[in-house]
């Protein structure tokens, strides 16, 4: 069975959906229809190829800045969960508050 191929451009989107999108592998996998090991080493070359293409200075590697898009993807998380709890309690307390002027 002959292998199949597929454009720069297809996968430098399959990768740009793990990276930027932060979809899994196995997410990508399903939609397109290429193997997950596969989206993995897209995404690798993907990276090496923008490192190489950076401008000296300053600017963080892509590999930097995928952990920092990964770790304020979490952070985010985190503050909307304790949004959610935040806004339970207030309602909470306002039922309470409401309950004692009515004894």
């Amino acid at each position: 069975m002959p292998r199949k191929r597929y454009s720069a451009e297809f996968k430098k989107e399959a990768a740009a959906l793990m990276i930027m999108e932060g979809l899994s592998a196995r997410e990508v996998s399903e939609k397109l229809g290429v193997n997950p090991n596969t989206l993995y080493r897209w995404k690798r070359q993907h990276l090496q190829e923008f490192a190489g293409d950076k401008v000296d200075g300053p600017a963080a590697s892509p590999q930097e800045m995928a952990a920092e898009i990964e770790r304020l993807r979490k952070e985010l998380a985190k503050s909307e969960r304790i949004n959610e709890i935040l806004k339970k309690s207030v309602g909470y307390f306002a039922k309470e508050r409401r309950c004692s002027f009515d004894s």
